[in-house]
């Protein structure tokens, strides 16, 4: 059990070495979903907490439809939204996936150092 635990804490370690390399980008992605919702709640009927909840489902693809824009530029804004958040969740695993290649890298050099 200690064995996984040291080996997702190198994960998670990776990870966020990784995501801050990124941060301006990541977080202007995020920034870029807020102000869709945001403009949502301007230009359709729900509230700024409905319009940035549908933005964040939209973002990640959920869409569970229980919020719709009935407006065109509603609908212009989603197909945004949902562009953005294709982008996002792609560099998130990008970021999870080169994570997860360092710490098997760092892994396996650990295992030949006691080997030798």
């Amino acid at each position: 059990m200690k064995r996984r635990i040291h080996e997702f804490s190198t994960f998670v370690r990776f990870f966020i070495q990784h995501l801050l390399l990124l941060r301006e980008v990541v977080l202007g992605l995020l920034g870029l979903i807020v102000l869709g919702g945001l403009a949502i709640s301007m230009v359709e009927e729900p509230t700024v907490s409905e319009s940035l909840y549908f933005a964040s489902i939209t973002a990640l693809s959920i869409g569970y439809g229980d919020i719709t824009p009935a407006t065109t530029l509603g609908r212009v804004l989603s197909v945004g939204i949902g562009l953005v958040g294709m982008v996002f969740v792609g560099l998130s695993v990008a970021i999870a996936t080169r994570a997860l290649a360092d710490t098997i890298k760092k892994l396996e050099e650990s295992k030949k150092q006691l080997v030798s």
